[in-house]
């Protein structure tokens, strides 16, 4: 089964030919990708039509990941399989997928999300909460601007901030908080992200007219982005066990059913349309009776760990 789909040059704007190395648990191949060259506006709302993506293949040690209660661990090969089918799935519909070489991929290399978050005039790189994946944020820093996207900005140290856990809609950014959890010793401790980070994007979303709206949620939450995400402008698919539905106020929720949190995790192809993992049998239904088209595949091993959909693509245009 092929890694990446085949990608066809663009009519509308040059393109650049890129060359990744994809790993899998079986050999190393290379392949030629298509890179789009893109023009702003690249995102206004995550609810807009998805043109353009960034993605980085799984790391085999996504297998040593703990995963989520009553879970076993991820089988890497199959993540890989499943990979494949996600990154043609996105071909299929008319996203102009690039998948990005990384050697240095920690086992969360694939959560693309969280290295970056596009605005209209461009991205601001994150800081990961895992300073390992610091060489993924240099690939992907790379490969926008390779695509022509320009960087708006960054977090910078000692701040820290995950792109999974930021969302954005027409007229706000929402920023998730976790809880305080304690460790082994009983010293209080901070999931993912810091204040820092989180005040460094809200400087920049109020510089650009935009509200912040902080959503408080579980300490065991994985990120945002994997229990919350706008299936339309006014639409917001949320798993309100686990964080604080009242941040979303004003507009439309859709609730997954408790037991099904991670089922929000949706990718958003464009207004009332998602890509899904197939294994959430009660929130597939609730979704297409809200007049939500759906898109399910088989992602069974990511879901294992918390790695939903939205997780694994960094949408860098929207129409």
């Amino acid at each position: 089964m092929n890694s990446t789909p085949a990608l066809a040059r663009s009519s509308q704007a040059p393109s650049v030919l890129v060359e990744v190395t994809l790993r899998t648990t079986a050999k190393a191949r290379r392949v030629t990708s298509v890179e789009p060259q893109l023009q702003a506006p690249f995102v206004r709302s995550d609810a807009g039509t998805l043109r353009a993506a960034l993605l980085v293949a799984p790391s085999p040690a996504l297998a040593n990941v703990r995963p989520l209660y009553g879970e076993s661990n991820a089988i890497a090969e199959r993540s890989a399989e499943q990979f494949a089918v996600f990154t043609n799935r996105l071909a299929a519909d008319g996203v102009k997928a690039t998948v990005i070489a990384c050697e240095e991929a920690t086992a969360f290399g694939a959560l693309c999300a969280d290295t970056a978050v596009l605005f209209s005039d461009g991205a601001f790189v994150m800081r990961p909460s895992d300073l390992r994946r610091r060489a993924e944020v240099a690939a992907v820093e790379a490969a926008l601007e390779r695509a022509g996207v320009p960087i708006i900005g960054r977090i910078e140290a000692p701040g820290l901030l995950d792109g999974g856990d930021v969302l954005v809609g027409p007229d706000a950014v929402y920023l998730g908080i976790p809880h305080l959890r304690r460790d082994e010793n009983g010293i209080p401790v901070v999931p993912h992200g810091n204040l820092l980070g989180r005040e460094q994007l809200a400087a920049y979303a109020s510089a650009k007219g935009l509200r912040t709206v902080f959503v408080s949620q579980n300490a065991d939450v994985f990120r945002l982005r994997a229990v919350a995400a706008f299936v339309s402008d006014d639409t917001v698919l949320c798993a309100p066990g686990v964080l604080d539905a009242v941040a979303f106020q004003g507009l439309r929720l859709l609730e997954v059913p408790r037991g099904e949190d991670y089922g929000a995790g949706v990718l958003t192809l464009g207004s009332g349309r998602v890509l899904a993992n197939v294994r959430f049998r009660q929130t597939l239904p609730l979704l297409r009776k809200a007049k939500v088209a759906v898109d399910a595949i088989d992602l069974w091993e990511f879901g294992k760990i918390g790695a939903t959909p939205s997780l694994l693509a960094l949408a860098v245009h929207r129409a």
